[in-house]
This record gives structure tokens, C-alpha cells and sequence, in this order.
């Protein structure tokens, strides 16, 4: 799911926990614990989070400031407990992203220009996080705090594009499947490295 960096957002988060593509039966729970943890990893000392178990579903309301001071993905870990019969199950994370405005691709301006992205925002995200890098290590280098050409926005798009492709493909096939994805290495092709580094004409003699 994704957000912007300083967002607070107005309407609760609705988990509907499953395991292997099942649902996990909340019955034996009576309670419900979450905790975000930021991109390094460290809990988000925002106080607020109320989870509480609502039939099939788990209700997640939002702090009153906002949790997402920095850029990046995010993880809600939910804990589910009965302390009177000492059973306790922690659910698979929920990936949430921070975008913000820094002058690259977000999620919302990839989907505008990039009509068949991945739906899981963490995957997006991971691809445009890391063909910019791509784009920033090959072109030439922007001043501190510069934002990003237009040129370099539409590479770093077309790396994304490339690296989503490249880790759609099945090893023993060859095929391209939807259900899975794996980040591969994938170098700039010649087509990208024109965007960034446009060849000048060399005049001839006449």
C-alpha cells in the first residue's frame, strides 16, 4: 500500500490474515498487536497503533502524527494472542510504502506513464529504487540536491521496465510468469545509455 512521507492517513488499515492463500481463522485469538518498523528496520516510536480483531478481519487504526518520516518500505508486524489459552501466532508482514517528491519516479507518476507496472507497491518501489541507482551510477552526476532531467525520469523508467521483465522470467523455462518476482541484476542497455549520454554528431568533411 502506498503512502507519502508526512501522511497520516484517515481510514483504518483492514488486514484479512491468510497463510498459504487461506484464511488463518481468528477465532482463538482475542487480541491483536502491531508495530511498524521503518526501511532500516527499526520500530517507528509513534504511539496510536490499536489493532483490534473485528470478525474475519483485523482493524488497524492510525497514530494521530505520522509514522512515515522517511522514504522507503515499511512493515506492519501483527501479533495475534489469547493470553487465556497462551496461543500466539504472528501474521507475515504487510509491506507499506513512503514515497516522496524528490523529483524521481514515484509509484503514482510510474503507473501514469507505465500502464502495466506491478500492482505490489513493493515491487514497484524496489525497481524504481533501484534503476535509479542504475541511472545515477552511469550519467553524468547531478549537483547536491539537483533534481533529476526529464531524460534521466524516462531511464530510469525504462531500467524499471527492463528489470521487471528480467525478473518475470522462469529460469527452467524461459517463460514469463505472474506469480513471482525476483530482483536480477540488469545492466543499462544500449537504448538507455543514449538517453543519458546522447552520441554527438562527429562533422564530416565535406
Amino acid at each position: 500500500m502506498g503512502y507519502y512521507v508526512g501522511d497520516v492517513p484517515a481510514q483504518p488499515l483492514v488486514i484479512e490474515p491468510a497463510r498459504n492463500e487461506e484464511p488463518i481463522d481468528l477465532a482463538p485469538f482475542s487480541q491483536a498487536d502491531a508495530q511498524l518498523y521503518g526501511p532500516d528496520g527499526d520500530p517507528v516510536l509513534t504511539p496510536g497503533f490499536l489493532a483490534t480483531i473485528q470478525d474475519e478481519v483485523i482493524v488497524i487504526d492510525w497514530p494521530e502524527s505520522s509514522p512515515f518520516d522517511q522514504p522507503g518500505i515499511y512493515e506492519l508486524r501483527v501479533v495475534l494472542s489469547n493470553p487465556d489459552t497462551e496461543v500466539r501466532e504472528r501474521l507475515a508482514p504487510v509491506r507499506l510504502v513512503a514515497d516522496t517528491d524528490d523529483g524521481w519516479h514515484t509509484l503514482d507518476t510510474a503507473r501514469d506513464d507505465w500502464r502495466d507496472a506491478p500492482g505490489f507497491d513493493a515491487w514497484l518501489y524496489e525497481l524504481l529504487w533501484t534503476a535509479r541507482n542504475d541511472v545515477v551510477a552511469y550519467a553524468p552526476a547531478l549537483a547536491a540536491d539537483q533534481r533529476p532531467p526529464l531524460n534521466y525520469r524516462r531511464a530510469q523508467l525504462m531500467q524499471a521496465r527492463n528489470l521487471w521483465n528480467a525478473g518475470k522470467v522462469d529460469p527452467s523455462s524461459g517463460g514469463i510468469g505472474t506469480d513471482t518476482f525476483v530482483l536480477r541484476p540488469f545492466p543499462l542497455d544500449w537504448t538507455i545509455k543514449q538517453v543519458l549520454r546522447p552520441k554527438r554528431a562527429i562533422p564530416g568533411a565535406f
